[in-house]
C-alpha cells in the first residue's frame, strides 16, 4: 500500500515533469488521468466518486503506467548526466582541499 501511494504521488507530479520536458499532449492526458486515478483511490475509501467504475480503473492503471514511463525518463536523463559529469571521489578531493 505504501508504494503505491508512493507512485500515485509521483504519478501526480508527472504532469510537470512533462512540461517541463515540452511534451504538452503528455502532460495533459497525464493530468486527466491523474484525476481518475485519484477517483478511483477515493472512491474505496468513501462513498463518493465522480467517475463510473471502468473509466476510473483504466484512468487509475494509466495513470501508473505513465508514470512509470515518465521514471524511466527521469532515470535515462539522470544517468546521461552522470555518465557526462566527472564526478569528484570524495575522500580523496576533501583531503586534498582541507591542506
Amino acid at each position: 500500500m505504501d508504494i503505491l501511494l508512493i507512485f500515485m504521488i509521483f504519478a501526480t507530479v508527472c504532469p510537470l515533469f512533462f512540461a517541463r520536458r515540452r511534451m504538452w499532449g503528455l502532460a495533459i492526458l497525464q493530468g486527466t488521468l491523474v484525476l481518475g486515478m485519484w477517483d478511483y483511490f477515493l472512491s474505496h475509501f468513501t462513498s463518493i466518486t465522480v467517475l463510473n467504475a471502468p473509466t476510473s480503473i483504466i484512468a487509475f492503471y494509466g495513470s501508473l503506467m505513465l508514470a512509470d514511463v515518465a521514471l524511466i525518463m527521469l532515470l535515462i536523463n539522470f544517468f546521461k548526466e552522470l555518465d557526462t559529469k566527472k564526478l569528484p571521489s570524495f575522500r580523496s578531493e576533501l583531503r586534498s582541499q582541507m591542506k
